[in-house]
């Protein structure tokens, strides 16, 4: 069942995005840049499930009220618009094996036409255990999958661009996946 939910929310991340409007700034003195010292820009999901960090500057926007095309609840929708990409977060609370869900995701998603998908392996998160692989489709999109612990849930991220977006796309979805954990204060100090 966590497979069959898992690949419609793929065929979802690789949909095109929809236009969204884009919103201008109003004319006059332009904010202060944060400082490198302020803590990093954290969004945590509404449940208290797991907390992700922001990319610098406003090339993404967070959504966590979407739907999924089954109708199921996506904790997060991110997208950048100008580049065409989104990187979607959803529960898979339950899973005994991380690698295992992992592996099973690569090899479904390995079996669609002009899919390329390359070897499963361990990322680095702040949540602890992950897994994840990149992937292809024809000359057209990239993309990459992990299964991220964040503390007491599981998160599967898919997150998809298109070939020829700028690699500060890709940057930023590594740092999103690295950045993805428990929520401040969640766990007992030192945990991680």
């Amino acid at each position: 069942m966590r497979a069959l939910l898992a690949a419609s929310t793929i065929a979802f991340a690789l949909a095109p995005p929809p236009a969204w409007a884009r919103v201008t700034p109003e004319q006059g003195r332009a904010p202060r840049p944060p400082s490198r010292l302020q803590a990093p820009r954290l969004w945590t999901e509404q449940t208290g499930a797991f907390s992700i960090e922001r990319p610098d500057g406003d090339r993404w926007s967070f959504r966590g009220d979407a739907r999924g095309p089954d109708g199921e609840r996506l904790p997060l929708v991110a997208r950048a618009p100008e580049a065409g990409a989104q990187l979607i977060v959803q529960s898979a609370d339950g899973i005994a094996s991380l690698r295992q869900l992992a592996r099973l995701l690569a090899d479904h998603l390995q079996g669609e036409e002009g899919v390329h998908v390359e070897e499963v392996n361990r990322l680095p998160a702040r949540g602890g255990e992950a897994y994840g692989f990149a992937f292809s489709v024809s000359d057209e999109a990239r993309g990459r999958v992990a299964v991220v612990r964040t503390g007491e849930h599981v998160a599967l991220v898919i997150a998809s661009w298109p070939m020829g977006a700028s690699p500060l796309v890709a940057e930023d979805v590594e740092g999103m996946i690295g950045s993805l954990g428990p929520p401040p204060n969640a766990l007992p100090p030192g945990v991680f």
